[in-house]
């Protein structure tokens, strides 16, 4: 498609194409009178449409590449953007590790195939082979979906006429489902648990359960953002380990989430420990931050470390391994429980809207189950 520019000159047409090797490519010209531009830029998208200027469709991956750099970058959270990042990766191979060393590699799309050749049997088996190496459904969607989105794209950009990714098939496993949050019954070994590995990641997984808190947010939490009068944390800001960068929260907006005094009391504990931390390590301990949650040496807690220990401890008391964003989940199943409503939920979460609350926390725990069963039954018994 072209495009005309007024510029002091005259008038600017721009036509875009894809060369040989894939790469976008710009044939811009300049001309003095409204009329030879619209002539031009007609002229420009036959020549483009008739292959004279040597164009050629994208290769995949250097589309799904520049759909992330222009679509997503300064779009979306950086959390989402790794996401598609390691989607994108996991699209053209599968890299087996062991020890930090590479044992084995899958080709999976090829890297150089253009995208008007890519079939959607070709992605179905891409996705199959994903699954056969173990992967988890919600990676594979993840991936799939960032296929999805990028032809959709393609698809408006008039490069292809069917999006691959549209009707694929998601196989379904014998595998037992993993839990999708702590019962209520089992918190409480579960966090002693997890006290005797490690202290640190036991204040920062109590606190998740309370607040529902996503990991970076609690991470990225300072003394100063409890209120110890009324009760509540101000929440709005997120903290990213990987890179050590501080920015907004995935909403990139603030909230309230009110606390017990017992969380609060256990907070000062913490900080009570950090105290003691900073005689006993003296110049060795790092001042550099003002975080909350920081180990022994003042420095944030690794998310590797709070990985494994979520892991270990998740299976040694459920008997199945969860991530610690389960304990979000839990903290939602006990506002559940309790009654509470779902567009406080909503904003306790943190999430854009209800719908997203509802999609999310649409099952429903057994208990809660039995009990709308009884209250439905009492209320039929009412009226016949």
């Amino acid at each position: 498609m072209a495009s005309i520019q007024k510029i002091s000159t005259g008038y600017r047409v721009r036509v875009y194409y894809y060369d040989e090797n894939g790469k976008r490519r710009t044939i811009s010209k300049n001309v003095k009178k409204e009329r030879d531009a619209k002539k031009l830029a007609r002229d420009l998208e036959r020549d483009v449409e008739l292959n004279k200027c040597k164009t050629d469709i994208p290769t995949l991956k250097s589309f799904i590449d520049e759909y992330i750099e222009t679509y997503r970058v300064g779009k979306v959270s950086q959390a989402s953007i790794d996401i598609d990042k390691w989607s994108a990766k996991r699209l053209f191979s599968i890299r087996i590790y062991e020890n930090k060393k590479l044992i084995e590699e899958v080709k999976l799309h090829d890297e150089n195939i253009r995208i008007d050749k890519v079939t959607p049997t070709m992605q179905q088996k891409v996705i199959n082979k994903l699954f056969e190496y173990n992967y988890s459904i919600s990676t594979i969607k993840k991936t799939n979906s960032l296929m999805f989105r990028a032809m959709e794209r393609a698809k408006f950009d008039g490069l292809i006429s069917v999006n691959p990714a549209e009707y694929i098939e998601f196989r379904i496993t014998d595998k037992v489902k993993k839990a999708e949050y702590i019962p209520k019954d089992l918190i409480k070994p579960f966090l002693t648990d997890v006290k005797r590995r490690n202290i640190y990641h036991y204040y920062l997984f109590r606190l998740i359960i309370e607040t529902g808190l996503r990991v970076g947010e609690a991470c990225a939490l300072k003394l100063s953002d409890f209120d110890k009068n009324n009760l509540y944390i101000t929440v709005d800001s997120s903290y990213d380990q990987k890179r050590d960068v501080l920015g907004n929260t995935k909403t990139k907006h603030h909230r309230k989430v009110y606390i017990t005094r017992e969380l609060y009391d256990e907070m000062l504990n913490l900080m009570k420990l950090h105290e003691t931390n900073k005689i006993i390590i003296g110049s060795e301990y790092s001042n550099e931050y003002n975080f909350l949650f920081v180990n022994e040496f003042g420095k944030p807690i690794s998310r590797s470390s709070i990985h494994n220990t979520m892991i270990y401890c998740s299976k040694k008391i459920l008997g199945q391994q969860i991530s610690v964003h389960k304990l979000r989940h839990t903290h939602a199943t006990l506002l559940l429980e309790a009654n509470v409503p779902m567009k406080v939920i909503q904003e306790r979460l943190g999430h854009q809207s209800m719908e997203m609350t509802e999609r999310i926390y649409a099952h429903v725990t057994p208990h809660l189950q039995e009990e709308s069963r009884i209250l439905y039954e009492n209320t039929l018994k009412n009226i016949f």
